[in-house]
């Protein structure tokens, strides 16, 4: 299906979650580098290369609900997946006006996970910009 093998950035304040997503990303034969927070994320230097991100909707600092904002701000085309455990019907809005490709509740199920990643990456634009 891709070329190259499909990076997965990992972001969440909780370093167990980091660990089992990127486990699961090694899985499925994924790349996996995993992140405490938005701006570690942002400070790091990732391509957007054949990645997505999964990140935690909210956490101390920037939240994932803000970083579709902060990525095009610097103009990354980066899907974004939003993962949560404070579930809300204000939360699903937020992450559908944010631009976000999925938004699960915690726990997530694997395989629905590893679909969302696939299904995210096939859709992005083939002449998208990379850093």
């Amino acid at each position: 299906m891709f070329d190259s093998t499909i990076q997965i950035y990992i972001i969440d304040d909780e370093p167990s979650i980091c660990t089992a997503y990127a486990r699961l990303a090694r899985s499925a034969r994924m790349e996996a580098r995993t992140f405490g927070s938005v701006g570690e994320f942002l400070a790091a230097d990732c391509s957007d290369e054949n990645a997505c991100v999964i990140s935690e909707a909210r956490m101390p600092g920037a939240s994932g609900l803000e970083l579709p904002a902060l990525l095009a701000g610097v103009r990354r085309d980066l899907p974004v997946i939003i993962v949560t455990a404070h579930d809300t019907s204000e939360m699903r809005e937020a992450a559908r006006q944010a631009g976000a490709a999925a938004y699960f509740r915690k726990p997530v199920d694997d395989q629905a996970l590893l679909d969302a990643v696939s299904w995210a990456m096939s859709r992005r634009r083939p002449n998208a910009p990379h850093s």
